[in-house]
């Protein structure tokens, strides 16, 4: 055999291969379209339609501004007797609730002015005090933070409150400090009026969480801290939590 037949026979088998590995480029690719990039697109819309059918909306309107909160959709609004005790004629509330009643999240706006009172000389102390790294800004105008705090009660045991609140002392309080010093906790504004008093120009807005099975009033308080501790670790308040940091006018 000739060294020109050798070549020639060389150049056809480097053809062979070249077309070869054009061949199982292409197949790869196609491949990779039709099964790996599909799958993970299909992953990807799975993921979203989960998402959104899992979470739901809930709106109140007030002085022709809409409020709202996402949460999840098994998480229903308040009954007719818990409702009426957050409304009045002048105000829009969003009182939800885990399936199992232990955990309320509710979002009050009124026009009536929430001013709270506190006695220092009574020499009571924040006993537990959390305050959450994830800063609302979508709510009012100011930035607001949730605030998680237990404070001595007069006569002994505790109070809690939980809640949104403005940047400002009740953010940046310690266990040990006087009570006072979160008695806005859950205040995230104040109502303002007018010069002449009657036009609304900001209203109060009250955003807490609550365990309603936990008694929790002025008149009587938690015997001990733990109930509360151990609701704070469940995950229904870690739903909570991110209900309320939802919250936000449209």
């Amino acid at each position: 055999m000739s060294i020109r037949e050798l070549q020639k026979g060389s150049a056809h088998v480097i053809v062979i291969v070249l077309l070869v590995i054009a061949l199982l480029g292409t197949l790869g690719f196609v491949f990779y379209q039709n099964f790996v990039a599909k799958k993970q697109e299909d992953t990807t819309k799975q993921a979203t339609t989960t998402q959104t059918e899992t979470t739901a909306t809930s709106q109140v309107a007030f002085n022709s501004t809409i409020y709202e909160v996402d949460h999840p959709k098994d998480w229903k609004m308040s009954d007719a007797a818990v409702l009426k005790t957050f409304a009045a004629d002048t105000s829009g509330v969003i009182s939800l609730e885990n399936k199992a009643g232990t955990v309320r999240v509710v979002l009050r706006i009124s026009d009536a002015q929430v001013t709270p009172t506190c006695d220092g000389a009574l020499g009571l102390k924040v006993s537990y005090y959390k305050v959450n790294s994830t800063a609302v800004t979508k709510l009012t105008d100011e930035t607001l933070y949730l605030v998680a705090a237990m404070t001595d009660h007069t006569g002994g045991g505790y109070d809690y409150q939980i809640g949104l609140t403005p940047e400002g002392g009740d953010t940046h309080s310690a266990v040990g400090d006087p009570h006072c010093n979160v008695m806005h906790v859950g205040v995230a504004s104040t109502a303002l009026f007018a010069a002449n008093g009657k036009d609304l120009t900001r209203p109060s807005i009250e955003a807490t969480i609550e365990f309603p099975k936990i008694k929790n009033t002025p008149e009587v308080a938690i015997k001990e801290m733990q109930p509360v501790k151990d609701m704070l670790a469940t995950d229904d308040y870690k739903a909570a939590v991110k209900i309320i940091e939802s919250a936000r006018k449209k």
